[in-house]
């Protein structure tokens, strides 16, 4: 139930603050488990689970300051760990700059040289730490030296920006002096003094931070899901402008001169969000661009070395990159010319424009992105380390964008992955994405679940990923009508219409239809058991709430300020008519509907969706007298981040959906990995 700020906005399994909560084995031979796949898939190979979270596979590569080393996330030890290699290197050849066993949550490179600053929780509590590693530039197998900056345990910090006129200082937002309201410093990576520069408030859930590290623009979610800016002027905040409901603002950049905001908006009466200039002074708005196809809100800004727009990136099913300088038009073509014979997508992450320097990915559906830095002055790529996927291309269909109408004639955008081999009278699964303010998107690894489809489908089974309502990226309109139609609304029904959609294509065979979801996703599925019990054969819950009321009772205190759009969503339990609404599409409420078996998989130290959501449900679904299966990972939070748990949960998947769907099944599973399931597995019967 989250939002993360990321390369695609929003997604899964992120921090809370940045939008108010929303949430090696062996390969044997195919147990074909339903006659009707065999004919057609005994000839197509399983690709094998290991291979999903390979322990080769480097992610997050960054080019230092002054390009001279790269480093980047590979699994060690289990978890992800920081590698350096001196730039020119190979992958093989990077020597491991950390060795933990809970895993690194992201990095940032320093200015200062031989140094960057790293940031991870403990066990998934989400109390993200701050922590420096110093390098020898001249010795890299010596032993970095590790700091920690941050020394409340119980906070969550969040790392905004390190100041080039103070590169020992470091801008950074946390609830350090009061869990429920996160304040901004300054912390000084030298001597760990943390000083406060703006005390909260007024409880900004977004802020523009100048280059000298003051918040000059803040950003109100108030609890009737409007938004109003705020201006600093002579130490004092002004009220800009107030929004209309669902209405929303991003910052991009301050001109202290003109007194103008860049930002992406749907303000005014717009229904998707665009690149706007907004005069903080008189409130005039000049419109700068929006989707020429009017198909989604603003995705991406770059701007150029004075804060002008360069260029801007719609997705809609698939990525599209606007230049708006005709620099930008030229070097965007050189790049889409070395593409040409490929279908991909080309990300452009950030451009040094005083280097000439694009740091781009290159995103496919069927393999992980790869990575490049484009040096303008030679129109020449720069590989970072990219290497051959562990799982070939060829043996992946290329996930297909669909459309289709739902009950009330809503257009539905959704993914569709299917077999290598087959497509007719499959067993399918339905994989809604979590948020629900997100969505999901075309490429292999933009998405947690995304290599998972494929692994499905490879598997035999038709795997359906719906942007139903209330997934955002798709205009303020299309979010809205997801208000108050959580369960047992147009959210579900737009998933029940998907499934009715690829039966009536003779995709889908209707007897053999799961689900499959995390976090909200969760909730669909667990939903989708409650009410819907016909259309669900299996249902597979990943950190998901049973119960709305209790999920929003059991927001940590520092969410609370930020919950505007779930009491507009979702309703207040402290408003009794929204409270009985609540109870009315909370699944624990409707155990005695559940007909198919299912599965509950949960991190024991989950902040967002408590472990007593799936206890409850378990412990109601047991005495009942119904089939389920729980698995509990106490080392983990919202989302399963260490390889030994990752691989357990996809192997218990794997053999629920054999079983009760008919889809194929690996008959070989490495000891450690069937050791570590077990050991994940919950006693229903003593909770």
């Amino acid at each position: 139930m989250t939002t993360q700020l990321t390369t695609f906005k929003r997604t899964l399994l992120g921090t809370a603050m940045a939008v108010a909560v929303c949430l090696t084995g062996c390969q044997g031979a195919a147990v074909l488990t339903n006659a009707k796949t065999a004919s057609v898939e005994q000839q197509s190979a399983l690709i094998q689970m290991e291979d999903l979270f390979d322990k080769a596979q480097i992610s997050r590569v960054k080019l230092s300051k002054d390009g001279r080393f790269l480093v980047f996330l590979k699994t060690l030890n289990g978890a992800n760990n920081l590698f350096i290699v001196p730039k020119g290197g190979k992958a093989s050849e990077a020597v491991a700059l950390t060795q933990l066993k809970d895993p690194v949550d992201s990095y940032a490179w320093s200015s200062r040289e031989g140094e960057l600053f790293f940031f991870k929780d403990h066990q998934g509590d989400e109390n993200t730490q701050l922590f420096s590693l110093k390098f020898d530039v001249n010795d890299l197998q010596k032993a970095p030296k590790i700091t920690k900056l941050t020394t409340n345990p119980n906070a969550q910090f969040e790392f905004i920006q390190q100041l080039s006129e103070q590169p020992q200082t470091l801008v950074v937002k946390a609830n350090h002096s009061d869990i429920g309201r996160l304040d901004v410093y300054h912390l000084n990576a030298d001597t760990l003094k943390l000083k406060s520069v703006h005390t909260n408030t007024l409880f900004f859930a977004d802020e523009y931070i100048n280059e000298q590290g003051e918040v000059v623009l803040g950003l109100v979610k108030n609890k009737d899901n409007t938004r109003t800016l705020y201006r600093k002027n002579n130490g004092q905040w002004h009220e800009v402008l107030t929004t209309l409901q669902g209405e929303d603002i991003d910052f991009y950049h301050f001109n202290k001169e003109t007194n103008t905001a860049l930002v992406s908006a749907n303000i005014e009466g717009r229904d998707k969000e665009q690149l706007l200039s907004l005069n903080l002074s008189n409130g005039d708005i000049q419109p700068i661009h929006q989707d020429p196809k009017n198909e989604s809100d603003l995705e991406k800004v770059i701007l150029d070395d004075n804060g002008a727009p360069y260029l801007v990136t719609y997705y809609g099913d698939r990525l599209r990159n606007y230049p708006l300088q005709d620099e930008a038009k030229q070097q965007l073509a050189v790049i889409e010319s070395q593409f040409s014979d490929e279908d991909v997508d080309i990300l452009i992450n950030k451009i040094d424009h005083e280097k000439g320097h694009w740091d781009i990915s290159i995103t496919s559906s069927v393999q992980p992105r790869r990575r490049f830095v484009y040096e303008a002055h030679t129109q020449k790529l720069v590989d970072l380390l990219n290497k051959a996927p562990k799982i070939a291309p060829e043996l992946l269909s290329p996930k297909k964008t669909i459309y289709y109408t739902a009950r009330d004639g809503e257009k539905i955008q959704a993914y569709l992955t299917l077999p290598k081999q087959n497509a007719q009278n499959l067993p399918t699964i339905v994989l809604p994405h979590g948020g629900p303010w997100a969505r999901d998107h075309w490429a292999y690894d933009s998405d947690y679940f995304n290599p998972i489809a494929h692994y499905f489908a490879n598997r035999g089974y038709a795997v359906l990923q719906a942007n139903y309502r209330g997934s955002t990226g798709f205009g303020k309109r299309f979010t809205l009508l997801g208000e108050r139609n959580w369960g047992t609304g147009h959210m579900q029904h737009d998933l029940t219409d998907g499934v009715k959609y690829l039966v009536e294509q003779g995709i889908a065979d209707k007897n053999r239809v799961g689900i499959l979801g995390a976090s909200y996703g969760g909730y669909a599925a667990l939903s989708g058991a409650a009410f819907t019990p016909d259309v669900y054969k299996a249902v597979i819950s990943y950190v998901g709430p049973s119960s709305l009321i209790t999920l929003v009772e059991s927001f940590p205190e520092r969410f609370r300020p930020y919950l505007g759009d779930w009491f507009k969503a979702v309703g207040d339990p402290l408003i009794e008519a929204d409270r009985q609404d609540m109870a009315s599409r909370s699944p624990i409420n409707f155990v005695d509907d559940i007909k198919a078996p299912l599965m509950l998989l949960q991190g024991a130290n989950d902040p967002r969706v408590t472990k007593a959501e799936s206890d409850n449900i378990a412990r109601a679904l047991y005495q009942a007298g119904s089939p389920v299966k729980y698995y509990l990972a106490k080392d983990e939070g919202h989302g399963f981040l260490k390889r030994e748990n990752k691989l357990a949960s996809i192997r218990a998947m794997e053999e629920f959906f054999a079983q009760h769907l008919g889809g194929r099944m690996s008959n070989n599973v490495s000891a450690k990995t069937a050791e570590q399931l077990a050991k994940l597995e919950v006693d229903i019967s003593k909770l």
